[in-house]
């Protein structure tokens, strides 16, 4: 079950890549997914293009809190650091009896001496370069599918580095100006097909690449983190996988609907929410959870069917939750376990393993943001989206648009911030829905 956390104020940033004029259509990734050799490791992350590389680069590296371990520095070595200051200023010592070290709230060990002193540094800026360049939200439509189990006909994705039109005729990539005249916001397009009705079915997903690599020696490269001991021997593991792990398995993306809700704030009557980890259908005969592949990628998608005609006093309602962290620590003399890594030494040979998903929920719950937008007369256009709203999982703000609402909503125990996206006219083939997803660096 989800619960919601409550985030702080949220920094905007520029369209990803490929940025084009407000309004204007912007270069997509074709087909979606991964593409080998476009980001910061080429196997396994295809979201970051070379100048969001670069800049990442500049503004990482000047921050490491760890010396490189060399060789088999791995993935997110080349993007990501754990900052922290100085290595020195991040060193505990044991206690003049020997007995323990531990890291500051917050970090987590780089680097362990013989004599149990730590080298530590936060999760910060490997947090914010893993959820960036690996999540991402799709959208997605099918026609004739009144309790269907198909995954869509069309459908289109976006990520805070970038979009891909995904499939079908009609959808783009464009770049809008919305809350911030300073820093465009990059839109995927699902241009709808045939008159929205009852037989008609929207779906969604939040989802993250995952990229498992080998342990390899401390002291640790920037982004990775000491995640127990083999031998004599310190190891590492990278802080993105951590970080991606808890975004894809215990946030989610809700979606809604509700007819007769012409500026109402009452819950949706049909909603369900899906990640990686599940797809939940809430309430609404004829929703569906169906996994599938797009663009390559495996996917969980909640299937939201609409009740009778789409028109102007229909409500779609978008919402984003995460499941808020449990404190975690354990001891250990060997590896941590997933996801946790060594935040203090022990005299008797043991540490302790310290779970940093408070630090991923923060970062989500502050910096990310989902947009929500649709407009009439606009079959395969690009230009921007007449009503929009922009949600996240502590905040809700309507942007232009009337009878569009922000409502605090209680869906199966769980608090959710909702924005109600309401309609105007009859949603048909000429219509088109827009999503952004926005996470500051």
């Amino acid at each position: 079950m989800f619960h919601s956390t409550r985030g702080g104020d949220r920094s905007g940033f520029g369209a990803g890549r490929g940025a084009a004029p407000p309004g204007g259509p912007i270069a997509a990734r074709a087909g979606g997914g991964l593409a080998a050799g476009d980001g910061p490791d080429s196997a396994t992350v295809g979201r970051v293009k070379p100048a969001s590389i670069a800049a990442l680069l500049l503004a990482l590296l000047s921050t490491a809190g760890c010396p490189s371990s060399g060789a088999g520095a791995g993935a997110d070595a080349r993007v990501a650091s754990d900052g922290g200051g100085a290595a020195d200023a991040d060193r505990t010592r044991p206690d003049a009896g020997g007995t323990t070290a531990a890291c500051p709230d917050g970090q987590v060990a780089t680097a362990v001496a013989s004599n149990g002193e730590l080298t530590c540094g936060t999760v910060d800026d490997a947090t914010a370069v893993a959820v960036r360049s690996r999540c991402a939200v799709y959208v997605g439509q099918r026609d004739s599918c009144d309790g269907c189990t198909d995954g869509p006909a069309k459908w289109s994705e976006i990520d805070p580095l970038g979009c891909s039109p995904g499939s079908g005729g009609g959808n783009a990539c464009i770049a809008a100006t919305l809350d911030d005249p300073e820093a465009p916001v990059t839109l995927a397009t699902l241009d709808l097909d045939g008159d929205v009705n009852d037989d008609d079915k929207l779906f969604t997903t939040l989802h993250c690449i995952l990229a498992p690599r080998p342990l390899q020696p401390a002291p640790c490269a920037p982004g990775w983190a000491v995640h127990g001991r083999s031998g004599d021997a310190w190891m590492c593991a990278p802080i993105s996988e951590a970080a991606v792990g808890y975004v894809g398995s215990r946030c989610a993306v809700y979606l809604g609907w509700q007819d007769s809700c012409d500026g109402c704030t009452t819950p949706p009557a049909k909603w369900g929410h899906a990640n990686d980890a599940a797809c939940v259908n809430g309430a609404g005969a004829d929703d569906t959870c169906v996994t599938t592949t797009l663009g390559g990628e495996t996917v969980n998608l909640i299937g939201i069917n609409t009740d009778g005609d789409v028109d102007g006093n229909d409500k779609l309602h978008l919402g984003l939750a995460c499941e808020p962290p449990a404190a975690a620590g354990v001891t250990s003399t060997t590896m941590c376990p997933d996801g946790l890594f060594v935040t203090g030494t022990s005299a008797d040979g043991s540490f302790t393993c310290g779970d940093p998903a408070a630090a991923f929920a923060a970062y989500l719950g502050s910096q990310c943001s989902l947009f929500f937008g649709w407009r009439d007369s606009c079959d395969a256009c690009t230009g921007a989206p007449t009503k929009w709203g922009q949600v996240s999982v502590g905040t809700c703000a309507t942007g232009v648009g009337a009878d569009d609402t922000c409502t605090e909503m209680t869906l199966d125990g769980t608090a959710v911030q909702m924005f109600g996206l309401n309609t105007d006219g009859d949603v048909n083939s000429d219509d088109t829905l827009y999503v952004g997803f926005r996470c500051a660096p």
